[in-house]
């Protein structure tokens, strides 16, 4: 026979109290007992992402951003950051700032949590985003990370109870790494441990030393990071920078909105996230990234026309697949993948070398002389 649980009432009266404390502690503790809000970055693993890279950048670094690349994994190995700041900064005479932060798993509450830590700290001219909207209606996996009831209750407003309830529980569960960095601060920084998982799990540099971005020299879908079958490949496809397309009448007929809508907790969190770009006048910029499942179409296939559905002004920026992969194989073109939905280190330096004139067209236009 098995031995009760509790020995008496009163031990359940105390089990109960003590449940009921902790699932209070987010509400009694607010927002004045909390450590840092940068101590939410620097502790989170770089197999999370370039949450120690976000840490510097957003609680350390203090001068305006020209463009911030802001996102999930697509952002984050897609983007050749060093190569367009190098390019931004010949362009302006003076070195600029372009840096990518960016995790992983996708999720339209994360990008605007991160943004809004961001733009809190420092004044950015123009943001470069994707479509999140792939995660459905579920906190992102790290909300406890980011999401402190003490500091974001009020980001909660407008937002059905049941997904209200679900940060609430993300804060809770997150609540006693927090205190603990009261104890002892987290570091800063990679480590050189952290720096060495990312040269092993995805072949690249340590994202410091890359401007934040993952530029991973892994071959397509190859199963182990010790034998990557990577080779370096720089397409010679006579792929011009003018196949570029700034959604516009005169390039509507280039792009196809597909569906399905995006889902009402995501669709809350990018509106969010837009009137936030919004107020502190940034240039927010959706930008397609290439994928091997559309190598072949002929036009720029996005779910959401976003103008019409963010309270902001939005450029929707993308090269028609068939037009960047244009006289390529299929297995050239995976030279330039890591997995069908992500470009290795080939890939990245060849789609931002084509994406620069536009970009820098919407920057110029934003920042005026």
């Amino acid at each position: 026979m098995m031995r009760p649980a509790f020995s008496s009432a009163k031990s359940v009266a105390a089990f109960a109290l003590l449940l009921l404390i902790l699932l209070l502690l987010p509400v009694m503790i607010g927002r004045s007992l909390l450590p840092s809000r940068a101590e939410s970055y620097s502790s989170v693993s770089p197999i999370m992402g370039s949450y120690p890279y976000m840490h510097r950048q957003i609680f350390e670094e203090t001068g305006r951003v020209d463009i911030a690349f802001i996102g999930a994994s697509r952002i984050y190995y897609d983007i050749d950051t060093p190569l367009i700041e190098k390019a931004l900064s010949k362009k302006l005479g003076r070195q600029a700032e372009v840096i990518t932060l960016g995790w992983f798993w996708p999720g339209f509450d994360p990008l605007y949590f991160i943004t809004q830590d961001l733009l809190r700290h420092r004044k950015v001219s123009m943001i470069v985003f994707e479509d999140e909207g792939s995660a459905g209606d579920n906190p992102h996996r790290l909300a406890p990370c980011w999401f402190r009831f003490g500091d974001n209750a009020r980001d909660l407003d407008g937002i059905p109870l049941r997904f209200q309830a679900a940060y609430y529980f993300g804060a809770t569960i997150g609540l006693p790494r927090n205190l603990l960095c009261l104890l002892r601060p987290n570091f800063s920084d990679l480590t050189p441990a952290g720096a060495a998982t990312t040269e092993r799990l995805w072949r690249a540099p340590n994202p410091m030393t890359a401007r934040g971005s993952l530029s991973s020299k892994l071959g397509f879908n190859h199963p182990n990071p010790e034998h990557p079958g990577f080779v370096d490949y720089m397409p010679v496809n006579g792929a011009h920078p003018e196949a570029v397309c700034v959604f516009s009448p005169a390039t509507s007929n280039k792009f196809q909105f597909t569906g399905p809508a995006t889902t009402p907790l995501e669709l809350n969190f990018v509106r969010k996230f837009a009137a936030l770009a919004q107020a502190h006048q940034t240039k927010l910029v959706c930008l397609h990234l290439p994928e091997t499942g559309e190598m072949r179409a002929p036009v720029i296939q996005e779910r959401e026309f976003w103008p019409d559905v963010l309270p902001a002004d939005v450029a929707m920026v993308g090269i028609p697949p068939a037009t960047l992969f244009a006289g390529l194989s299929d297995e050239e073109i995976r030279k330039l993948f890591v997995n069908p939905l992500h470009l290795n280190q080939n890939g990245g330096e060849y789609f931002s070398s084509l994406i620069i004139p536009a970009l820098f067209q919407l920057y110029d236009a934003q920042v005026k002389p």
